[in-house]
């Protein structure tokens, strides 16, 4: 096995093994730990920066950041209150709140990272993967929804792709490298990893991008609001002044991420056990912008509500109100 691709299976197993790490303490008012979850990669590159340079114990606070493996333990986590912050999907947030999970989306950080890796190119246009066996994971979820709104306003529909859906992004790049799969469905940095690895297996891979699909298709030059930080509602009451320094944290570790993406790479490697060329290729294909979640609400009410035709479910029924996103100087 070649050390590539031995380096991302590596990896894969780490980040699958966050599984049997004991769960977090639920939240009690008063707590001194900030509890933060983050899944392996770009988030956590941004978060742990935030939390090596904040002033927490002017805030009586001990940050300690828990990676998360998939949006279902997400879920578990900040509905019982274990995490206190977290980075999330925009739509999984909006669907905790829509179900009365008490959340507040904080900001935006991720401006997308989907991408279809294609085994043997060429892969232009969605039109060009037309029959070809395609992994897709977390069905009904943002690479589900995100993938299948793109091809449908490009006039294709799920029956012009042979889609298989997965449990996992991992388990999409191992059934793309035994040859099972044409092409995957993927966020980053595994999309990186893929990409990297399918070029050292000798196959002609090609990158399609997602986001450059999106504006193609929609004609909308926004972003994709993908992922931003969560805040547990009783926190934001509680210590509005702590919220302040995230989100000032969060500025700070925004802009140092994308001044110095070599530095944060080997950062986050020696973190999540993802190997650093991988995550320095996810660093340079994503954008890392920070807007309030205020700011970004136009954004991404347009997002939401695009998705939303394929599958309300997708934000729980239907676009979340003011009270989802936080504002200056209060919840």
């Amino acid at each position: 096995m070649n050390q590539t691709r031995r380096d991302c299976l590596t990896w894969a197993l780490a980040a699958s093994g966050l599984a049997l790490l004991p769960g977090p303490i639920p939240y009690a008012a008063g707590s001194r730990e900030l509890a933060v979850g983050t899944p392996p990669g770009l988030p956590g590159v941004v978060l742990a920066r935030m939390l090596e340079t904040g002033d927490w114990q002017s805030h009586g606070r001990e940050p300690r950041l828990r990676s998360w493996r998939d949006p279902d333990q997400f879920r578990t986590w900040i509905a019982r209150g274990s995490v206190q912050l977290s980075a999330s999907p925009t739509n999984v947030a909006a669907n905790l709140y829509n179900r009365g999970v008490p959340v507040v989306l904080l900001n935006v950080f991720i401006r997308g990272t989907l991408g279809v890796v294609v085994r043997n190119g060429p892969a232009a246009h969605l039109e060009d993967l037309a029959g070809k066996r395609i992994g897709v994971p977390w069905r009904g979820d943002m690479p589900d929804l995100v993938f299948r709104y793109v091809a449908q306003r490009e006039g294709m529909s799920r029956d012009d792709f042979r889609l298989t859906y997965l449990g996992s992004p991992f388990e999409a790049v191992q059934m793309l490298l035994a040859k099972r799969l044409d092409a995957v469905v993927l966020p980053d940095p595994l999309r990186s990893a893929a990409l990297r690895q399918a070029a050292n297996m000798g196959f002609n891979a090609q990158d399609l991008d997602l986001q450059s699909a999106w504006h193609e298709a929609t004609g909308h030059e926004v972003m994709l609001p993908q992922a931003g930080l969560v805040a547990r509602r009783e926190l934001v009451e509680e210590a509005p002044d702590l919220i302040e320094t995230v989100q000032q944290g969060m500025a700070g570790a925004v802009a140092w991420v994308n001044e110095n993406r070599d530095a944060a790479a080997r950062d986050g490697a020696q973190r999540d056990d993802v190997p650093q060329p991988v995550l320095a290729d996810a660093l340079e294909r994503t954008p890392i912008e920070l807007t309030t979640a205020t700011e970004a609400r136009e954004d991404l009410e347009y997002f939401f509500g695009e998705l939303a035709t394929l599958s309300s479910d997708f934000i729980g029924g239907g676009l979340p109100d003011a009270g989802f996103y936080w504002k200056d100087g209060g919840g």
